[in-house]
């Protein structure tokens, strides 16, 4: 039986947060209910755009 050196480090990192992300874009699809993943998805874009938006109008508006 030949030995192989384990995988360095960072294989498992990316493997773990692999998973990761895909088990919470999962659950948040789930919870989004029945909807096409694509509009899904575009609609937490433009939700997030929006927030980045507001930031954008409140720091404006404190340096003014």
């Amino acid at each position: 039986m030949i030995r192989h050196q384990p995988p360095s480090d960072w294989v498992v990192y990316v493997v773990v947060i692999g998973v990761s992300l895909a088990t919470l874009l999962g659950k948040h699809l789930v919870m989004k209910g029945d909807e096409p993943i694509e509009q899904a998805i575009k609609e937490d874009i433009e939700t997030i755009e929006n927030e980045i938006e507001e930031i954008e109008e409140k720091i404006e508006d404190k340096i003014s």
